[in-house]
C-alpha cells in the first residue's frame, strides 16, 4: 500500500507549451512521398506537453501517465514545418488530470482535443 500523498500544487489552469519541428521522426511514411505528420506522434507531443507541465509540481518519486486521449487531426503539417503544442489543465479529481489540448502551425489549428492523465508512484 502506498501512503496518503497530497497533491496541493497540482491545480487547474496550469498551462503547457511546446514546440517542435516536423522532422523524420514525426512522419508517417504510407502515405506515399516524404510521409506527412502523423496522427499518434501529434498524440505524443500532446501528452508529453501535458506531462512536462505538471512534472515540477508532483512530490518526488511520482510521476504521471496517459489514460484516455481524444483528438481530433484537422490539418496536415508538412516536412520541416514547426508546430506548437498547447496543453491547459482545466480540472484536477484526485489523482485524475483533465487536459485541453491543441496543435498549431502557426495560425492554422492542426489538432485539438482533451487528454487525462494520472499521477502514480515511480517505479525504479
Amino acid at each position: 500500500m502506498y501512503p496518503v500523498v497530497e497533491f496541493e500544487k497540482v491545480q487547474a489552469g496550469v498551462e503547457g507549451k511546446l514546440e517542435r519541428d516536423i522532422d523524420e521522426a514525426l512522419l508517417t511514411s504510407h502515405v506515399g512521398g516524404r510521409g506527412i505528420f502523423a496522427t499518434p506522434a501529434m498524440i505524443g507531443l500532446m501528452e508529453l506537453c501535458s506531462h512536462r507541465s505538471v512534472e515540477k509540481l508532483l512530490p518526488e518519486g511520482y510521476t504521471t501517465v496517459g489514460f484516455e486521449v481524444c483528438v481530433r487531426h484537422l490539418a496536415p503539417t508538412a516536412p520541416g514545418g514547426r508546430v506548437s503544442v498547447l496543453s491547459k489543465l482545466t480540472r484536477v479529481e484526485g489523482k485524475k488530470l483533465f487536459f485541453d489540448v491543441e496543435c498549431r502551425e502557426g495560425e492554422k489549428l492542426c489538432g485539438t482535443g482533451t487528454h487525462r492523465r494520472v499521477i502514480v508512484p515511480e517505479f525504479s
